[in-house]
């Protein structure tokens, strides 16, 4: 799937956007090896996902949510960590659970899911 992906941006590149090619660019997943797990599959966010997530670190008063930012790794891994057909693994009702896992044996696949996503962006921007 990313080579579709990679294909379309280089399309991109050489054309003008169309509503087609924006539409194509839909979330594929990646399997990555993560250290003491083994292989797992992390999928981009949607936009929608995305834009819910950033919207919860704020109050209405644009100050940081406290509760939000406690459970922001719990929820990168609810939302991102998926079977190899881009089905999640994880869902908010299993949120209270993955909050009581050791974080520091949760921290290899956090770093995996912030890599990947830096990765993504980056190639999103061309770069």
């Amino acid at each position: 799937m990313r080579t579709v992906q990679k294909l379309n941006r280089e399309k991109l590149k050489m054309t003008s956007l169309t509503r087609e090619a924006l539409l194509a660019l839909k979330p594929a997943p990646k399997e990555i090896e993560v250290e003491g797990l083994g292989k797992v599959f992390i999928k981009p966010l949607t936009e929608l996902l995305r834009s819910r997530r950033l919207a919860e670190l704020f109050d209405e008063k644009g100050k940081s949510d406290k509760a939000t930012q406690e459970k922001r790794r719990a929820n990168m891994i609810i939302d991102q960590v998926c079977d190899k057909d881009g089905q999640s693994m994880f869902t908010q009702a299993d949120l209270k659970d993955i909050l009581e896992l050791d974080g520091a044996k949760l921290d290899e696949l956090v770093h995996a899911i912030l890599d990947f996503n830096t990765d993504d962006e980056k190639k999103d921007q061309g770069e």
